[in-house]
């Protein structure tokens, strides 16, 4: 009973450090390449 609680666990675990893992990949993202998207997408506002 305490081994499928710790697998369960451990499971949760390990799906809470890869959402962590995207988080941060996702906000240095935006920091890294958000003033360039920004920039493209102004551009791309005021021709058309």
């Amino acid at each position: 009973m305490f081994v499928q609680t710790h697998e369960r666990a451990q499971g949760l675990v390990e799906y809470g450090l890869i959402i962590a893992l995207v988080a941060v990949l996702a906000i240095a993202g935006l920091i890294i390449f958000g003033p360039a998207v920004s920039s493209l997408l102004s551009k791309l506002g005021g021709s058309v």
